[in-house]
């Protein structure tokens, strides 16, 4: 499909928004990006044909005639209300690859937890097996970037954020998958159904012929199911387990690994063929990931873990005492619910950032808190306090935006400094 905006607005300097700023700057559009934060605090190059602004997303967004947001640009700012008004059209940047891209397949995949995991499975497969094909989205490489690399033969696998689907209008992919709705971003979603209903966008516009696949045991899951027009499929981890003999741990790990069994199924892939590659996969870089073992102590990076469901599950995936490092931007969720396992598991919490004070009035009467700064303060001090077979786990239940740009910063700043300890 042919698209052609004449002047393009993309709100956020970051991964997403240049690969947005980019695509269309080559396509002849022209470009402005606004970016809130000061300039001085970007570290991206801009190209020299975009526009831009630094410090403020002024009214020169509504001289455009598509305006994209990136995934951390809250829904409800005043430009955007306003754009809204006056009817110019806002999209996200999965809407334009649906529009834009030429693919065999869109797969996508959404969920509060386990959608890194569960996509990465799902192109490991494809890919083993011999097709063409694109892994994207909010697991690393922006979806803008990927367009002009998919054609009719492409398989598109995408991890999808609530935010991503938030600026959909026609977006319809053949297979969609949510994994599970557990409470996560409500500062900017207000209400678990609020979340839920825009998880749901993900099916909304999917034809009788196109498949999505549920989690059988989350209640917001079995909701919405019962809303989907296409074709229904559930997993379960208390259902067969497909034979299923991974490598990596955890419970949390077979869901994902049943989730992509269906996910698969559903796009004709043989069932033998999906559970050996299956079998084989060894994880993801930034969850539940070993680092370094130093004078008999395990080092963990879980940066991925940015919600107190996260959190959780990388709790339970270990048997050893844990010291553990939390914090960063607060999501407005409790941290409360984790107060029983960390009184089983966890030695000390060394918690960071800017919620180490809601960590610490939430938490502190189920173990010992030591509140600092930054990572650096944290490990040096997770070095001196641990012991032979104990766990350093770097689980922060928060997102990363108060020290890194995103959580693959953050977890690869993590292992830089764990790997300097001697």
């Amino acid at each position: 499909m042919s698209l052609k905006y004449n002047k393009v607005a993309v709100l956020g300097a970051a991964k997403t928004g240049m690969s947005c700023a980019n695509f269309f700057l080559s396509k002849g559009s022209k470009v402005l990006l606004s970016e809130f934060k000061k300039k001085e605090e970007i570290k991206i190059k801009i190209p020299s044909g975009i526009e831009t602004e630094f410090g403020a997303h002024s009214t020169k967004i509504l001289n455009s005639d598509l305006i994209i947001p990136s995934p951390g640009v809250h829904c409800n700012i005043p430009i955007l209300a306003t754009a809204r008004k006056k009817n110019i059209k806002i999209l996200s940047d999965i809407e334009i690859f649906y529009l834009l891209a030429d693919y065999k397949m869109i797969i996508a995949i959404t969920g509060t937890n386990g959608k890194t995991t569960t996509t990465s499975m799902v192109g490991d497969v494809l890919k083993k097996i011999g097709k063409k094909v694109v892994v994207c989205g909010n697991i690393g490489e922006p979806v803008c970037d990927c367009i002009n690399r998919s054609d009719k033969d492409t398989y598109v696998v995408m991890e999808v954020s609530s935010y991503q689907l938030e600026y959909t209008v026609k977006y319809a992919p053949h297979i969609s998958a949510i994994l599970n709705i557990t409470p996560d971003h409500l500062e900017r979603h207000k209400t678990m159904k609020n979340y839920a209903d825009v998880k749901a966008k993900i099916f909304k516009n999917q034809s009788k012929k196109d498949f999505c696949i549920f989690n059988k045991e989350d209640e917001f899951c079995l909701d919405l199911s019962k809303k989907c027009k296409s074709n229904v499929k559930f997993f379960s981890i208390k259902g067969n387990k497909k034979q299923l003999n991974l490598k990596i741990p955890g419970m949390h790990n077979i869901e994902n690994a049943l989730a992509a069994f269906e996910i698969l199924k559903s796009a004709g892939i043989k069932e033998s063929k999906i559970i050996n590659i299956l079998n084989e996969f060894k994880g993801v870089e930034h969850r539940i990931e070993f680092v370094k073992e130093l004078n008999g102590v395990k080092y963990i990076n879980d940066s991925k873990g940015t919600n107190v469901s996260s959190t959780e599950v990388a709790l339970k995936s270990f048997d050893r005492p844990i010291i553990l490092i939390m914090g960063g931007r607060d999501k407005g969720s409790p941290y409360t619910p984790l107060i029983s396992l960390i009184k089983e598991k966890v030695k000390k919490i060394i918690a960071i950032g800017e919620s180490k004070k809601k960590i610490y009035s939430e938490l502190k009467d189920s173990t010992e808190i030591i509140l600092l700064d930054n990572i650096d303060q944290a490990v040096k001090k997770a070095k001196e306090i641990s012991l032979h077979g104990d766990i350093v786990l770097l689980s922060p239940a928060c997102s990363s935006f108060d020290q890194f740009n995103n959580y693959e910063e953050r977890g690869k700043y993590f292992k830089q400094i764990v790997n300097y300890l001697k």
